[in-house]
């Protein structure tokens, strides 16, 4: 029987707007994730170590589990002795921090935008499609599932935080499951949202708890190989996690569209986790003017942009809605229009999926202007692609 699973801190990714600190990722201190070795049977080497009688660890006064995941464990509370023991055992490949990690914090003009390809923008939001028969995971702080928005759509699949229920305490995951799925302020507005929650009320959260999360969502895709899925993340951390790349994989081999926030920091978003993994989607935040948000992060690793700025959605109190900035609420525009595309076709792979939102998007439209001040980070921006997310044109 699975005990828990493994940690590293994680975090929604900082309101844009409202806070512009650097979203930084910090080392939980004398907290570790425990790597096993490929051939290591992960079961037999949890009890051995860590719940053994026979375990000097686990006599340990201090010692818990924190998270235990299929690739690894996450244990807190031992001595320097003991670390250096652990790291000679055969059966551990490594041993690394556990990190924390937060949110990429922020009306509906943001549907008006990508339904079409030109400005001025028309009032209205049209597509043929809605995501009904696709289940979108919302990786975040909860949903408020009673929500008026959702209309019964949004029910809670796995609750990764102690003592607080499945339920939004944040604000944050409301927001972006809305802008998904919303029934006023969602993308595709019959998808059903599988709230799966990893940050508490204060958005924060740990990077081991986000594996295991993902292998939850990789699991339910096992289980129903035919209901085509999407993930949404509009979290992370500055901090690269060279293991986070596996388990993404993992999880777009197994068919299911993986869609990540790029970050609020304003800095390269290949220096960010997860924006980093390229068979992700990253996803980056534009202004009504077509330009780049100021706090969006940038740089080859952002796949295309979506409205960030200024969007409006369900809140998690009461039936009421909030504005928001940032690229979490950029992201949740592209895993709606996936949702849509899989509608139209639910045996596409994530591949499939994403040619055909590169194809359909506008191009040349996301613009970066000249700072001769900032020659360095000019260059680094123009690699960026000038991609918006568009949704009318599925078929």
């Amino acid at each position: 029987m699975r005990r828990l699973n493994i940690p590293l801190m994680l975090a929604i990714l900082p309101a844009a707007r409202s806070v512009h600190a650097r979203n930084e990722t910090t080392v939980i201190p004398n907290q570790y994730i425990v790597y096993y070795e490929k051939n290591a049977d992960p079961v037999a080497t949890n009890e051995r170590l860590f719940f053994s009688s026979d375990s000097s660890v686990a006599s340990s006064e201090d010692f818990r589990v924190v998270v235990e995941a299929r690739r690894a464990i996450a244990i807190a509370g031992i001595t320097d002795e003991q670390y250096q023991e652990l790291l000679q055992d055969p059966a551990v490949a490594k041993i690394t921090p556990d990190y924390r990690i937060s949110i990429a914090a922020v009306d509906s003009w943001g549907l008006d935008r990508i339904d079409q390809s030109d400005l001025p923008l028309d009032d209205t939001y049209n597509t043929p499609y809605t995501g009904a028969g696709v289940q979108v995971y919302i990786i975040d702080t909860g949903i408020k599932k009673s929500h008026v928005d959702f209309q019964g759509r949004a029910t809670c699949g796995l609750n990764m935080i102690p003592y607080e229920s499945c339920d939004d305490t944040q604000s944050h995951g409301t927001h972006v499951a809305g802008t998904v799925g919303g029934r006023r302020y969602g993308v595709a507005k019959g998808v059903s949202l599988i709230d799966v929650k990893v940050l508490n009320a204060t958005g924060s959260g740990e990077w081991s708890s986000l594996i295991s999360a993902l292998e939850y969502v990789i699991e339910q895709k096992k289980e129903s190989p035919e209901t085509p899925m999407v993930i949404n993340m509009s979290l992370g951390g500055a901090e690269i996690i060279p293991e986070f790349k596996d388990i993404i994989d993992e999880a777009v081999a197994a068919g299911i569209v993986v869609v990540v926030a790029a970050g609020n920091d304003s800095i390269d978003a290949c220096e960010f986790s997860p924006a980093y993994v390229q068979s992700a989607i990253t996803v980056g935040a534009s202004d009504w003017d077509d330009k780049p948000a100021d706090f969006s992060n940038f740089g080859r690793c952002v796949d295309l942009y979506a409205p960030g700025v200024s969007i409006n959605s369900a809140y998690f109190m009461f039936d009421m809605s909030i504005t928001y900035d940032g690229t979490s609420m950029a992201a949740p525009h592209v895993a709606g229009v996936a949702a849509l595309y899989l509608e139209a076709h639910p045996t596409w792979t994530s591949a499939q999926v994403w040619n055909a939102m590169k194809k359909d998007a506008v191009g040349g439209k996301i613009q970066v202007t000249l700072d001769f001040f900032q020659l360095n980070t000019y260059f680094r921006k123009r690699r960026t692609t000038d991609l918006l997310l568009q949704a009318q044109h599925i078929d």
